[in-house]
């Protein structure tokens, strides 16, 4: 069973053809409106419908007089799902060979779904096609684990003519009646006068459209004559603009192809727009017989009468449009100021006034804009109007490039805006900190040591991703201790918690609580020395000893319990080659790592990721005065070099 399976390659469910072609094969409007496009397609001049009715047990057919196809024609395009047919066939439609001197057609179809509107009106249905004095019928019925499946019926040879009959097998009926499918395909199919129509035996024309979907009027074009354009609406915007457009004609004749090229309608609409897949205008225009070019692609574009005629004719075509649009902008309006009208109370009489003037001059001057863009972009400026920072964001907006813009709304994609803001500020802050370490520490000359205590208490996530919390506080008690040490009563830096002042720098001891099963704090679990030296102080073994007898002397002062953890960081501008190395005292519970500021400096930046170098023409850099290519270009480090040298691998230097 397995072995069946798998030599049966990939199987469809019955539902697939429905997802697949959707209202194809499930509306009986854009079913025969499918049909009669694939007729034009084939070069037919001539397609004749039997509408079905399951009262007279009539089925459904349609028969074209087109190119029709070969066996292997067949093969190729009924058979294959997603038929590429400007891949195979052109982007033109050539004609027959008995129709030498016809243009080119604009096909409608691409992927070769429309044939399958013919399971509409019967499942299975039959195929007659005849070219090339070979005529086959098929069947074709859905597929229990394919699609569909095609069948040879009959063939035979030394046909004359050719074309295509699709039929039902039997006469269930549809919904639709003959009426409305007169009315479909009359707002769709009257542009060509060489393409026309008969339905149960009776010619579509303009008389099978309703009036309300149908104007006439006649133009005067001074000094030439008269005109009459014809104005089709068929109410219902179909998937292209290829069955609509301008038609022009001459004598009964079509001149190049229908559609909006040409139209100025920068204003009224455009190529995607609801209307520009809806109205169709057919225009008589007899009067320019001398101006049609030799093949009937188009005219003269320098003839008088085409010259006065054309503006004419787009003017009365503008007019008609203004008048449907004016509706539909109307109703839009009032949809979105409806939709806004909470917000829009909140503001103040100025703003509001603005705001209205807005959604009014958008939605005039932008047809092809949705009434939900519109509602979108009212919504947004709404809140501007509210913001403290009004409309300073627009601005900025409209400074962006594409490429920015699409990198914003990525940003959004995969962001809140508050997250974001909360990740940049920290970047900022850090970033500004590395730039204002770099800058003090470079200077050699700088008294103000006490300035860089609080600094590097800011600064503790550069030693390692352990000090990240922000648990870790400047500790007022173990502060004390050292200062009586000293016998120092000056204070520390104003800004930030005490710190003791030595003669050569100065240190701060930074804190994490430790806790009992209760949760309550029971001693220090972790502390932090920061010894700074003053900018030209080394450090050697003395220095080391100094940061030991601080943790001797809060040990012996109860701070310290054999559950701590302590790290003493010793910075300075450098470091005696001998004593590059950490030290460990109590057990390795108290760690003492001397580290040049040059180190410090770039062990942030590496924390950073490299951003310092990325971010170096960020606006909250250049805005306080940041040398950018100074600020990512690495101090030399000759006590680093020296160590190098000597091929220390101390990581307080790598």
């Amino acid at each position: 069973m397995d072995t069946e399976r798998s030599s049966q390659g990939v199987l469809f469910d019955d539902r697939f053809l429905d997802k697949y072609a959707g209202p194809i094969i499930s509306d009986p409007a854009v079913a025969i409106v499918e049909l009669v496009a694939n007729a034009w397609d084939a070069y037919a001049t001539k397609v004749d419908i039997v509408w079905p009715k399951r009262s007279q047990d009539i089925p459904f057919s349609i028969t074209d007089n087109g190119k029709g196809m070969t066996p292997a024609q067949f093969e190729r395009r009924w058979k294959t799902l997603d038929y590429n047919r400007f891949a195979d066939e052109g982007t033109k439609s050539a004609p027959p060979a008995d129709l030498p001197d016809s243009p080119p057609r604009n096909p409608y179809g691409r992927n070769g779904k429309g044939r399958h509107a013919a399971f509409k009106f019967s499942d299975p249905y039959h195929v007659r096609t005849w070219r090339d004095g070979i005529e086959t019928v098929y069947e074709v019925r859905r597929g229990v684990t394919q699609p569909f499946d095609v069948t040879v019926i009959s063939s035979r040879d030394k046909v004359i003519g050719h074309g295509t009959e699709i039929a039902a097998t039997a006469s269930d009926g549809t919904s639709m009646d003959a009426d409305t499918a007169r009315e479909i395909i009359g707002t769709r199919f009257l542009a060509d006068p060489n393409f026309v129509v008969t339905l149960d035996g009776t010619l579509v024309t303009f008389d099978d459209i309703p009036t309300r979907n149908i104007q006439k009027v006649n133009v005067e074009v001074p000094g030439f004559g008269v005109v009459q354009i014809v104005m089709i609406d068929s109410q219902k915007a179909d998937r292209t603009t290829r069955q609509h457009g301008i038609a022009w004609r001459v004598n009964s004749r079509l001149v190049g192809n229908p559609g909006w090229v040409g139209f100025d309608h920068e204003r009224i609409l455009d190529g995607r727009s609801t209307e520009a897949k809806r109205f169709q205008f057919i225009v008589s225009a007899d009067i320019l017989e001398n101006a049609v070019q030799p093949d009937w692609s188009g005219f003269l574009p320098d003839d008088q009468a085409w010259q006065a005629t054309r503006p004419a004719v787009h003017a009365q075509i503008k007019q008609y449009l203004s008048t449907f649009s004016a509706d539909r902008r109307r109703e839009a309006k009032n949809s979105v100021k409806e939709q806004l009208v909470k917000t829009v109370r909140q503001m103040p009489p100025v703003g509001r006034e603005r705001w209205n003037q807005f959604v009014d001059e958008v939605i005039d001057n932008c047809p092809s804009i949705s009434t939900e863009e519109v509602g979108k972009v009212a919504s947004i400026l709404a809140n501007l109007e509210l913001s403290t920072s009004k409309f300073s964001l627009v601005g900025k907006l409209n400074e962006l490039q594409p490429g920015d813009l699409d990198a914003l709304y990525e940003l959004l994609d995969d962001w809140t805006l508050r997250l974001a803001k909360d990740a940049l500020d920290e970047i900022q802050t850090r970033l500004k900190l590395i730039e204002d370490l770099d800058k003090k520490l470079r200077d050699e000359t700088m008294d103000e040591v006490g300035d860089l205590q609080p600094l590097f208490e800011r600064s503790l996530w550069v030693f390692g991703p352990e000090f990240e919390s922000l648990e870790f506080t400047s500790n007022k008690g173990m502060t004390e201790v050292i200062r009586k040490i000293f016998g120092s009563t000056e204070g520390g830096s104003r800004q930030r918690p005490d710190f003791v002042m030595l003669p050569d720098g100065s240190v701060g001891l930074y804190s994490r609580d430790a806790h009992d099963l209760g949760h309550e704090v029971n001693g220090v679990s972790r502390l932090v020395v920061a010894e700074i030296k003053k900018p030209g102080v080394g450090i050697g073994s003395e220095q080391k000893d100094q940061a030991w007898r601080y943790v001797k002397e809060l040990r012996n002062k109860g701070l310290l319990t054999e559950a701590a953890v302590t790290t003493c960081y010793i910075l300075g501008s450098k470091i005696d080659v001998a004593e590059g190395g950490n030290r460990t005292e109590w057990d390795g519970r108290v760690t003492i790592i001397p580290m040049t500021y040059n180190t410090f400096i770039r062990r942030a930046e590496k924390r950073m990721l490299g951003l310092r170098e990325k971010l170096k023409e960020a606006p909250f850099l250049k805005e306080h005065g940041v040398d950018g290519d100074a600020f990512v270009t690495p101090p030399v480090d000759p006590q680093r070099d020296l160590l190098g040298a000597f091929g220390s691998g101390s990581p307080a230097h790598s």
